[in-house]
């Protein structure tokens, strides 16, 4: 079981065991895992590795369970395979436990892969921290933060500033803010359909922003306004006295931004120095290597 068998062994229970809640249960319960709880757990998951890393280097746990190629080939093709089936799926798989375990187990390798190779002196050692720290932030800011995004439909008219909205699920939230429209201006083809529309919003009754598709107004720095559409009996008009808003809240936006802005940084650095020769003097980076 210590061998390599074991190793796959290990990852075909743990896979099979997230289907099985899968079928037990439903979906991950996400809602629990909102802020604080996911910035706790995700601080407390980071501390257990290091200390693992630190006290268990050597042992087969670590060193072949975990941080073994094998490993790496595993939980990158479950990963794969679940942006995959994501992508080519017509309902929403981020939510199940085998898209959640898929994740995690390719983190859990990403960051004790991170551990390992800043741990002794190698080639171009900043570019391997950027490439393999910035894809650790940019995943993690997704999975972790998943619980706390939102996406808030409302409809904002001339009469009465609005303050409430729905969820995708259809379910009755309040918002931060209240939006009057004050002003909807469209262009159409010549059969009518509307070519390009914008509108003029008052948020809380003081500042007026002009919202255009796909431009949002920031209301602060974890939310976002968009200009999502016009309610249908007034469509085909050149004013309106409605139009569907959308607030979309991602507060860990900023930890995917870091992580994208230090893959760039690592990819230029790899443009710049070419790759790096391994040592056949160095064992850690001759047995189990990286992206440099």
């Amino acid at each position: 079981m210590a061998g390599i068998g074991g190793i796959y062994v290990f990852w075909a229970l743990y896979f099979l065991a997230a289907v099985v809640c899968q079928i037990l249960t439903g979906d991950f319960p996400s809602a629990f895992f909102a802020f604080p709880v996911n910035a706790a757990f995700m601080l407390l998951w980071m501390a257990v590795l290091w200390v693992l890393f630190r006290e268990k280097r050597g042992s087969w746990t670590v060193d072949r369970l975990l941080l073994s190629r094998h490993t790496t080939y595993i939980v990158a093709t479950a990963a794969f395979a679940a942006f995959l089936i994501q992508g080519f799926s017509s309902r929403t798989c981020t939510g199940t436990w085998w898209f959640v375990a898929a994740i995690f187990a390719l983190l859990t390798n990403l960051f004790l892969v991170l551990l390992r190779g800043m741990s002794f002196h190698r080639p171009y050692r900043l570019r391997f921290f950027l490439n393999h720290a910035g894809l650790f932030l940019a995943l993690s800011g997704g999975f972790f933060g998943s619980p706390d995004n939102a996406e808030l439909m409302t409809v904002a008219n001339i009469h009465v500033p609005v303050r409430n909205a729905t969820d995708k699920d259809g379910h009755a939230a309040a918002l931060d803010h209240d939006f009057l429209l004050s002003g909807f201006y469209m262009d159409s083809y010549m059969d009518g359909t509307a070519r390009n529309f914008e509108a003029d919003v008052v948020v809380d009754g003081r500042e007026t922003v002009r919202l255009k598709v796909n431009h949002p107004h920031s209301l602060s720095w974890q939310d976002d306004l968009y200009l999502y559409g016009f309610t249908p009996d007034n469509a085909g008009k050149t004013g309106t006295d409605s139009c569907i808003l959308q607030v979309v809240r991602h507060p860990w936006k900023y930890v995917e931004l870091a992580g994208i802005l230090m893959l760039l940084g690592g990819a230029f650095m790899l443009f710049v120095q070419g790759p790096a020769v391994k040592s056949s003097g160095n064992a850690d980076n001759s047995r189990e290597g990286g992206v440099s």
